[in-house]
Formats: structure tokens, C-alpha cells, sequence
């Protein structure tokens, strides 16, 4: 099965590959990562004077086959990106120093809030996680300064949080916003605080790797008031598109993650990497516990992570089987809604035979809400929140041209958590072109 599997998406890759001319080789845009290619030598002659262009488009559709509130539907979202990336010491002479801006349109529904879980709002682990802030949005304008031969790196600017810390490069193989791009359960305070694409907030980033390169310890603050609603969870906020250069009024974030690296360069030994970070919030909050708006000051989670490779396939490949697992805690039940996380996943790359680059994912999250939150819910005559779970399985074909698919199957468990609402399977793909 596997065989037939691999031949017949390698018959697919060498049609494409045979209806579109291949471009120059050599270039930084070489044909089977680009749609575009390197635009007839033009593109590599503008990176080299220190401008690099990227355009991307992502699009999940994904289809409720049954369970949850409004099965036999199903929606469509996209995420249109444009990152700029320009060499400042080659540009205008400032060593070491990069200005990367990133633009962002969204379009689309989502099929968590009209077919999952209406009734909710939508389920928590919502479906598509690029399904947010849709509308066109300026997101990363930072500068990053690299020093001490590459291992301290300076970011300021307008910076997104979820680009540094909690993350990892095994999470986006996955669909669900409960993984990619971090845990959702960091963002789940009122209003919304701890950035994520196409969000971002002033700050500073210092990540600072040991002479050994064994550690990395990182530290950084934000505004604490990317939206501009000033603490109030009921104000529409005033940087709906990213483009206000004000300062919020909400306090700060202020956040830390140290790194262990196992085999972090070795070519044939198991690499892995395991985290504990956190951050604190200083500013006001809706108290989840009170059925009015009224807030209450500070915030602050913790948590650990681990990536790990399993199986190497062969000495200088990176092709095998790599492991992650998450736990994520709240320290203010008051203002988190959900005080525990849980997720864990595989992802095999290479599985296929003559498919090196593909990549195959499963994986399982779950997460508990707050006591806080359901003697609000109890008040309001609503039924109690649990927990909600997802199982997810997909394989990513990755095609010619810079041109990926998806196919990705979830299962829902308890949607929202109430217990009212039945487990939901949905099915879709995910498509991402690179131009």
C-alpha cells in the first residue's frame, strides 16, 4: 500500500514538474520550492542587494460529517501573507541586522462557530487555526540584531510573542488551533494579550545560547495592550488592521523560557529540545468567575514542552520519527478560562517510500477549564464546562512548485465541554502555495 501510495504521487509531482518549465537552478527561489521561481533571474538579483520578497496563500476547508451542532456543512478560510525581509547591513550599513515586516488578509468562516458549536460561540480548539482576524492586517515590523558570533539574537519592534516562546516546529503539521501555532490555552485571557499571527505588540526579545550551545535562555516584554482597548474587555479596541504606532494602556507582558538541547548538530545521534517558560501579565482582566464585566488586575501561566526525535532513518537525514509533548498550567483561574492543557503528537517524515519530504502527523490534546469560570456559567443557568479533546491525523504532500496538501481528519471530543453538544468529525485539507 505504501508502494502504490508513493508512486502514484510521484507520477503526480513529475506532470507538474512536466507542464511548468523549470527555472535556474542555483538560484534562493529554485523552482520546486516556488511557484514563481526566481522570476527570470530578477528575483535573485533583487535578494542580492538585500531585499527578499515572499507571498504565500493558505487555505483550510474543512467539512462537519457529523456530530456537533450542524453537521453535513462545512467552511473555507485563507490566509493571504506578505513578508518582507531586508538586509540592513548590506541596505544601509548596520552590521548584523534584518528588518522583517509581514502583511496578512484573511478571509472566510469558520466552521467551529456555525456548525460545531454555535450554541458556544464555537468549540475552544477551534477547527482552522488561521481562521482569526479576518480582515488585512500589519503584522511583524521588528528588527532582529545578531551578536557574539550568532548567539545572541536582539528582536525589537513591533514583535509576535507566539513566534518565540512556546513553540515548536512539529506543531504547525497540524490543522486545530490547539496546536499551531502554540497551545491555545495562552490566549484565552479578555482581551486578548499574549500575541499571535497576524497580532503583534511592541517589545523586546533577548535569546542568548551558551558558548556550548547546549542552553538557550530568553526573556522579553510587551506592550501589554496589543488592541488598544486600554484593560476594557468590552471596548472594540482601535488597531483593528495592525497599523496604530501607539503604546496601550493595559501594563505589560513580561516572559521567559530556557532551553536544553540533546544533539542539537549532530548528523546522526537523536536531536531533541525541552523547554520550561511563563509569562505575567500586569494588566486588568475579565474575571471569569462574575457575570458582569468587572476585571481583575494580573495574569500569569507556566509551562513545559519537549521535542524529541525518535528514529533517524539514516546518518545526515532528516528523515524518522520525532515526538512533542505539552503541558501548560494557569496561575490565575480568575482570568484563564482553561487552567490545564494537555497535547502530545508524532510526526513521521518520510514515511512513504520515494517521498522524503512529506510528512505524516497524529496527535491528541486536551484541556480543563477553570472552577472560576463555571460559578459564572452556574449563575447564568448554563450547563458547566468539563473539558474538550481533539484527535487529529493527517498527511502533508508536498508537491512541486512549492505547492503542498493536506488532507487532515479530526475528531472533536466533547465540544465546548459542556456535555450537550455530541463529538464531531470533520474532515478537510489544507492547501499552501509559496510564490
Amino acid at each position: 500500500m505504501q508502494y502504490k501510495l508513493g508512486s502514484l504521487f510521484n507520477r503526480a509531482a513529475a506532470t507538474v514538474l512536466a507542464i511548468l518549465p523549470a527555472l535556474a537552478t542555483g538560484s534562493e527561489y529554485p523552482a520546486g520550492q516556488y511557484l514563481t521561481g526566481d522570476w527570470g533571474g530578477r528575483r535573485d538579483a533583487v535578494h542580492d542587494h538585500g531585499v527578499d520578497l515572499k507571498l504565500n496563500y493558505t487555505t483550510e476547508s474543512m467539512y462537519l460529517a457529523s456530530g456537533g451542532e450542524d453537521d453535513d456543512d462545512g467552511t473555507y478560510t485563507h490566509n493571504i501573507g506578505l513578508d518582507l525581509l531586508l538586509d540592513m547591513d548590506h541596505l544601509v550599513g548596520f552590521a548584523d541586522t534584518t528588518l522583517l515586516v509581514k502583511f496578512s488578509h484573511r478571509e472566510g468562516d469558520s466552521v467551529s462557530e456555525e456548525n460545531v458549536a454555535p450554541s458556544e460561540g464555537g468549540n475552544t480548539f477551534t477547527v482552522q487555526e488561521i481562521y482569526g482576524g479576518q480582515t488585512h492586517k500589519l503584522a511583524n515590523v521588528q528588527l532582529n540584531t545578531a551578536l557574539l558570533d550568532q548567539r545572541l539574537d536582539l528582536a525589537y519592534g513591533r514583535l509576535v510573542a507566539n513566534d518565540d516562546f512556546l513553540r515548536s516546529p512539529l506543531y504547525c503539521q497540524f490543522v486545530n488551533n490547539s496546536f499551531c501555532g502554540s497551545p491555545k490555552a495562552v490566549f484565552l485571557q479578555d482581551p486578548f494579550t499574549f500575541s499571535a499571527y497576524p497580532t503583534a505588540q511592541w517589545g523586546a526579545r533577548a535569546r542568548y545560547d551558551t558558548p556550548s550551545r547546549n542552553w538557550t535562555f530568553m526573556g522579553a516584554i510587551y506592550d501589554g495592550d496589543p488592541e488598544l482597548k486600554g484593560g476594557d474587555p468590552d471596548d472594540n479596541g482601535d488597531n483593528k488592521h495592525g497599523t496604530s504606532l501607539e503604546f496601550g494602556d493595559n501594563g505589560a507582558v513580561f516572559a521567559l523560557e530556557s532551553h536544553y538541547h540533546r544533539n542539537r548538530f549532530s548528523t546522526d545521534k537523536l536531536p531533541g529540545v525541552y523547554k520550561v517558560g511563563g509569562y505575567y501579565m500586569s494588566g486588568d482582566f475579565r474575571d471569569i468567575s462574575r457575570t458582569d464585566s468587572r476585571t481583575t488586575d494580573g495574569n500569569a501561566m507556566v509551562w513545559l514542552t519537549a521535542d524529541q526525535m525518535l528514529i533517524r532513518e539514516r546518518a545526515g537525514s532528516s528523515e524518522g520519527l520525532s515526538w512533542f509533548g505539552t503541558l501548560v498550567f494557569s496561575l490565575e483561574d480568575q482570568v484563564n478560562s482553561m487552567d490545564e492543557y494537555f497535547g502530545t503528537g508524532l510526526v513521521y517524515q518520510g514515511l512513504f517510500p520515494n517521498r522524503p519530504d512529506d510528512t505524516t502527523g497524529l496527535a491528541i490534546t486536551a484541556g480543563w477549564y477553570s472552577d472560576e469560570l463555571n460559578k459564572a456559567r452556574k449563575l447564568q443557568g448554563k450547563a458547566e464546562q468539563d473539558y474538550e479533546a481533539v484527535i487529529e491525523l493527517n498527511h502533508k504532500f508536498v508537491l512541486a512548485r512549492g505547492i503542498e496538501f493536506q488532507p487532515d481528519i479530526q475528531y472533536i471530543i466533547d465540544p465546548a465541554g459542556t456535555g450537550d453538544i455530541d463529538d464531531a468529525l470533520l474532515i478537510g485539507a489544507k492547501v499552501v502555495v509559496q510564490f
